[in-house]
């Protein structure tokens, strides 16, 4: 992977407070974003005005990558976050800059297709295990660690529900039903350390 300390400039952070709006649904595609820190939340707003939402995004984490010339989606801050915004004219001109968001796309999308296969087959244990295993894996990568993961949950658990195709209560009652069994431990309610991920990706369904 593209070092981009050492070899790219991704331009400066600016930080937006929690609830910003960042882009619409239907705005022209102009830059695409990068989570500096903090967590950004993507969501679709259907034809009958229900939201679908289809990403938590984290740090390192692209976001507003389109194949149109407008947004599929809406982007808003969970909590206050730095985000990075390059202009898609900058990444047209930088074969190197192109690579980088590639390779954080290619894995982003990897996560995405294991929690779409978990979402579609399995129980709502599964479900919630792994969107957990998602946020730790994201972690894992950033900290090169496979054991004692701390990952926050910023995002209320409606939001982790909706995500999840769930009822809030639901979302509650099988994270605390992992806290029994040891799988994690809930250190408030929006931190949680993972002793052993592979435990965590076997609640899930997902081979280590």
């Amino acid at each position: 992977m593209i070092n981009e300390r050492n070899t790219l400039s991704l331009g400066p952070v600016r930080v937006y407070p929690d609830k910003t709006s960042l882009y619409h649904q239907g705005d022209d595609t102009v830059s695409i974003y990068r989570v500096n820190s903090g967590v950004v939340m993507t969501y679709r707003l259907l034809a009958d005005d229900e939201r679908q939402i289809t990403g938590f995004c984290t740090e390192g984490d692209f976001f507003g990558l389109s194949s149109d010339e407008t947004y599929c989606d809406n982007a808003i801050t969970v909590t206050s976050s730095g985000v990075q915004t390059i202009r898609v004219a900058e990444i047209e001109s930088d074969p190197k800059l192109q690579r980088f968001i590639l390779s954080h796309s290619c894995k982003k999308v990897e996560d995405t297709q294991n929690l779409l296969a978990t979402l579609t087959r399995k129980s709502s244990e599964a479900r919630v295990a792994a969107f957990l295993v998602v946020l730790a894996e994201r972690k894992c990568r950033m900290e090169k660690t496979v054991d004692d993961i701390r990952i926050k949950m910023p995002m209320s658990r409606t939001d982790i529900a909706d995500y999840l195709g769930l009822f809030r209560e639901t979302v509650s009652r099988r994270l605390t039903d992992f806290q029994s069994a040891g799988v994690i431990n809930l250190e408030d309610v929006h931190t949680a350390l993972i002793p052993k991920l592979d435990s965590l990706r076997t609640c899930a369904g997902i081979a280590a």
